[in-house]
């Protein structure tokens, strides 16, 4: 029985119900033809109204065509149901475009479900059929079906078969029915999905993802498989029974896990407790270890995983072996073995860190994020860390994630080399072993196999993710990833820790400036680890104020007068007519390149820079280069000024090579060349060559976080480079345009902007114009609700091919599928609109290289956008389509299509065109000039000159004052390391002795008024137990002694023994007070504490009178 059997045998529609039958026989197991035969159906029924209509179908009418004729969206009557049409339209277009689109179930299932009203309410229509049942998303089969499948693959072929079953039904109901319908009346469809609909568009596809088969009859019990509506015994109900709507069995029938489903308009956390109680009854009837418990909606999917952490979300369901493990992991202990091989880590501060890592995840939290500096050993503490988790039986699997290929390979080789006993496997290897126990790759080769149907990784199969370099712009880009794996995750970065981002530390569930430990720059130089710099200060007069035309020499000026000569021929002025300016600082080495300011700076890096081989030679040395052509023009002028030193002293070393990693390779190598790399943005980051000495900033850089990145390229110590025992102690930089100046002014550097693809741009561009379109003085016009209507059409089609099996579209599923239906276009709210650029729009990313075009398309909508928003100014995208208008005209006409767009070139230049512009005739010219921009060549933009004009330096001695910005908690930490050993109040709390009155107005003072505001304390301590307390914040941090909060005790029980266990009790006490500063009787009623009256059998009360001590003498 299918729910198209209500046609089934009527005379004439034996076509359109074959169609009709096969989209719902594989609506589940094969989407794709599901949603191609819907297309057919509904194209000859679409074709039998035109027959029954006498309405005239063209030769090579398209179905969009039919569908969008006025007679037959008037016969239609219902915008509803016009857009269920063309839902089905789409999704089968996608369909028979693979690469273009997704269809998925959900796709397939509403297209089914759209195609049954849409046949059934024209069917009632014409009275061929008396009723239309209720669509019963029962019948649609789960497994495959042997359906009398119509393979169509050519458009004309489908186009002559839908005519000519269209013919064979109109004929036929012409014969049965005597109706001649004016219109359709639209049956109500509803579609909100119950638990069971839940189960089958999403919980299935997840389970199947993790290797679950879910059988097709309820209540079955397969070993290793999901079984659906489990009865489960000793509810606290009236019957005892419940059913579970999944459990996952093991191989010998025990209950592994259970997974409660709620309908998807419902919140996931609504099961929470009856999946709690199944997991119970479970344990029981099974006398098994408590199932894990999953709990979900479709869109969201949390589990409690019985090791005592806080019910966490998750992206769908684990495999057998993860389940198998991480029930037995349930009696691990806490990481107690903390022996750390000094082979690998053999610094006091890497230990530490180490150790802070391994407490941070015995308090149950599974994120860390470590702050240490280049060169302190970041990747090597990691190696340490995943030694003693592995040994702690804490980790078995390992993932290694960076954002450069370069970096991927060192660390593989370091892991290697440190840990020979571990299988190791890199993504990019031609050989990869996928099942090695620690993988490497770049973020972006893993983003490609989380996003594939089939995925290469199950979201359990790391117990740990170790980030390379974690900052805000990785987690912008590739934070899906972090959210798909379900393990402990590393952080690592070397960007100081008041500078890393509020959005990093919130991802790690960390208060601003409060990493799990850090080991900084400064506190290296002065333990000597690392090198200082030494700051050459050199500015150039040019690359500060630009160039004064007045000022040059005779000959200078005559340089400029071929970029004057340009620049009057783009803005249209007479040859003849007087013309000039001066040179703005920042378009030297964009547009304009001086080569006197780059002789200079080579010949200061020459004379000054350090050298090795007994001074015969500059050092290591890397060039900061503004662009591609910059570094480009630096190599040459070098070989041009230093011909003796050969072609490969100096190489430019950037995106642009094809070999780059291996002359990153010989540059790293003491003994190759090149001695000197010049580099745009490849080297600003984790490259590892202890040799440089010479860094040149010959770029502005206003992000700190890169500036310290790039200042970590030299702080590496190395032995003997200038010979046996004399070992590298400093290293310099030069400095040409005044970044250490910029620092000063801006501690903060400036804040970084968000990328966005264009892809991105043009949907929230159509998003705002549609959202202004919406209004009734454009609704009432028929050119801007035409406009509305095909912008509205643009965005649902975009939300809609959204492919599901992304693991960043999965993460904003809801959205997704709000916005995928078509009536979610009809008229957006304010709220909808920040939902769709919000939250839909970074889903788009540009799926060419070349988005010239869609750069176009830019500004072209910008300009729209002008015309319905008052508050959006459009001269600067003007400005620049008639710049590309002007280029195509003056400077490409020879070609043919160019050519023919003359009419079009010149309206757009004329100032009549935007006088009178609007938004069709800004769409025409939007749609005649695209497909011209691939002719531009980069003309508009990359034309560059080339001048020799003499620039006069100043060095600057005044020193440097870039330390980073301290945060307030930093400046806290400061003055406590500083002052701890010697201030008597300090002592007091950390030994537990009684403040008085003085000591916290004193306290106060310091901490509330000269290390920071009130304010900045209160935002400090705010999610805090204590508060408002000084003395509590202050112990927060520097801790108690241990010995003497033990004595504190002893002395309340008059110095009796303490047995293991009450030591041990007392210790925990003694860190829960050091950690949140402060401690309330109400506490001891909580875990771990909860067991004092039995540990403390004999004197409970003198328990409880210790933790009112330790609240008491820090409160005057």
């Amino acid at each position: 029985m299918r729910n198209f059997d209500i046609i089934k045998g009527i005379d004439g529609l034996g076509t359109i119900y074959r169609y009709c039958a096969t989209a719902e026989d594989f609506q589940v197991n094969n989407p794709m033809i599901s949603a191609q035969q819907a297309r057919l159906a509904l194209e000859t029924m679409v074709k039998t109204v035109y027959r029954l209509k006498g309405w005239q179908i063209g030769e090579r009418a398209s179905l969009l065509s039919l569908t969008t004729d006025e007679r037959f969206t008037g016969f239609i009557d219902s915008e509803d149901l016009m857009k269920r049409i063309h839902y089905v339209r789409k999704i089968g277009n996608n369909a028979a475009h693979a690469n273009d689109g997704f269809v998925g179930r959900r796709e397939s299932f509403f297209a089914v479900l759209n195609l049954y009203y849409i046949i059934g309410s024209i069917l009632l229509a014409w009275q061929v059929i008396d009723t239309l049942p209720d669509f019963d998303k029962d019948l649609i089969p789960q497994s495959p079906q042997s359906s009398n499948l119509a393979v169509i693959s050519q458009p004309d072929q489908a186009q002559t078969a839908t005519t000519q079953a269209a013919d064979r039904a109109a004929k036929a109901v012409e014969e049965s029915s005597e109706a001649q319908p004016a219109t359709v009346e639209a049956q109500p469809v509803v579609n909100d999905l119950s638990e069971a609909e839940t189960r089958k568009l999403y919980i299935d596809l997840l389970l199947h993802e993790a290797g679950w088969k879910v059988p097709e009859h309820k209540g079955e019990i397969i070993p290793r498989q999901a079984g659906i509506e489990i009865e489960v015994q000793g509810m606290p109900n009236e019957s005892g029974v419940g059913y579970a709507d999944y459990v996952l069995f093991d191989a010998d029938g025990t209950p592994l896990a259970v997974v409660e489903a709620k309908r998807t308009s419902v919140d996931a956390t609504v099961g929470r407790h009856q999946a709690e109680l199944y997991a119970d009854c479970l344990a029981t009837r099974y006398a098994c270890p408590r199932p894990v418990i999953y709990y979900t909606n479709g869109f969201e999917t949390h589990i409690i995983d019985g090791l005592g952490y806080p019910s966490r979300k998750v992206m769908g369901f684990h495999t057998i072996d993860e389940l198998r493990r991480m029930i037995a992991q349930r009696g691990r202990n806490d990481i107690t073995d903390l022996q750390i091989s000094n082979k690998i880590t053999n610094r006091n501060y890497q230990k530490r860190v180490i150790e802070s890592v391994c407490k941070h995840y015995n308090n149950k939290h599974r994120r860390a994020l470590l702050v240490m500096a280049t060169g302190t050993g970041k990747t090597r503490v990691s190696i340490s860390l995943v030694d003693v988790l592995v040994r702690n039986k804490w980790v078995k699997n390992v993932l290694f994630l960076a954002d450069r290929i370069e970096l991927v390979n060192q660390a593989k080789k370091n892991y290697t080399k440190l840990l020979p006993n571990m299988t190791v496997s890199s993504l990019r290897d031609s050989d990869v072993d996928i099942s090695a126990r620690i993988l490497f790759s770049t973020y972006q080769t893993m983003i490609g196999h989380l996003d594939r149907d089939t995925k290469t990784f199950s979201l359990g199969r790391f117990d740990l993710i170790i980030i390379d370099e974690a900052h805000r712009s990785v987690f912008g880009k590739y934070g899906a990833i972090f959210e798909y794996f379900d393990g402990l995750l590393l952080g690592l970065t070397a960007t100081p820790r008041d500078e890393v981002d509020r959005s990093t530390y919130d991802l790690f569930g960390m208060e601003q400036g409060e990493p799990t430990d850090s080991y900084e720059y400064d506190e290296a130089v002065a333990d000597g680890y690392l090198n200082p710099f030494k700051a050459i200060k050199d500015n150039s007069k040019i690359l500060t104020t630009g160039i004064d035309p007045e000022q040059l020499t005779p000959e200078e000026r005559e340089q400029l007068e071929e970029i004057f000569e340009y620049e009057k021929m783009k803005a249209g002025l007479e040859p003849d007519e007087p013309y000039s300016r001066t040179i703005n600082a920042t378009e030297i080495f964009k547009y304009i390149f001086n080569q006197d300011t780059v002789d200079h700076v080579l010949n200061r890096l020459m004379n000054d820079g350090i050298r090795v081989k007994d001074d015969t030679m500059i050092g290591k040395t890397i060039i900061f280069a503004y662009n591609h052509k910059h570094a480009v023009f630096i190599a040459e002028r070098f070989a041009a000024l230093y011909p003796d030193l050969g072609a490969d002293f100096c190489r430019v070393i950037d995106n642009y090579e094809k070999y780059s990693s291996d002359l990153i390779d010989k540059f790293a190598d003491a003994e190759k060349q090149p001695q000197i790399a010049v580099s745009v943005d490849m080297l600003d980051t984790g490259i590892d060559v202890p040799e440089i000495v010479n860094l040149v900033f010959f770029k502005p850089i206003h992000s700190k976080i890169k500036f310290w990145q790039m200042i970590g390229r030299g702080t590496r110590l190395c032995e003997n480079l200038f010979g046996e025992g004399r070992d590298k102690e400093e290293f310099l930089i030069f400095d040409f345009y005044r970044n250490f100046e910029y620092f000063e002014m801006n501690p903060e550097g400036a804040k970084p902007t968000k990328s966005q693809s264009i892809v991105s741009l043009l949907f929230n561009l159509r998003t705002d114009i549609k959202f202004a379109l919406q209004d009734g003085a454009y609704q009432s016009k028929e050119e801007s609700k035409a406009f509305h209507d095909n912008l509205a059409d643009i965005l649902h089609k975009q939300v809609a091919e959204l492919n599901r099996n992304r693991i960043d579209v999965r993460l904003q599923l809801r959205a997704v599928e709000t916005y995928a239906m078509p009536e979610a276009m009809t008229c957006l709210t304010l709220g909808d609109v920040a939902a769709m650029k919000g939250n839909i729009s970074p889903l788009f990313k540009n799926a060419t290289t070349d988005t010239s075009a869609l750069k176009f398309d830019a500004l072209v909508l910008k300009s729209q956008l002008a015309l319905v928003d008052e508050t959006v100014n459009s001269t600067s995208s003007e400005r620049k389509i008639m710049d590309i208008a002007g280029y195509l005209k003056e400077k490409k006409a020879s070609i043919p299509q160019v050519m023919a767009k003359m009419d079009v070139l010149n309206e757009v230049l004329s100032a009549h065109f935007w006088e009178s512009k609007s938004l069709g005739s800004l769409e025409r010219i939007r749609r005649e000039l695209r497909e011209l921009i691939q002719y531009l060549d980069g003309g508009t933009a990359g034309q560059t000159f080339t001048i020799n004009v003499t620039d006069t330096f100043e060095e600057d001695n005044s020193g440097v004052n870039i330390t980073p910005i301290r945060t307030y908690r930093r400046r806290v930490e400061d003055y406590l390391k500083e002052h701890l050993s010697d201030d008597d109040t300090l002592q007091k709390i950390y030994h537990l002795e009684p403040l008085s009155e003085q000591d916290i107005a004193r306290l106060e003072q310091i901490f509330w008024e000269e290390l920071g505001s009130k304010e900045e304390f209160d935002a400090q301590t705010k999610t805090k137990p204590y508060q408002h307390n000084v003395a509590a914040f202050i112990r927060s941090i520097i801790g108690i002694e241990q010995e003497a909060a033990l004595e504190k005790y002893r002395a309340l029980i008059h110095g009796a023994e303490l047995t293991r266990m009450q030591e041990e009790y007392l210790r925990t006490l003694i860190r829960y007070v050091c950690e949140n500063g402060d401690i309330a009787t109400v506490v001891l009623q909580q875990p771990p504490f909860n067991k004092f009256t039995t540990i403390f059998r004999d004197s409970p009360k003198s328990l409880i009178d210790y933790v009112k001590l330790i609240s008491q003498v820090i409160a005057a």
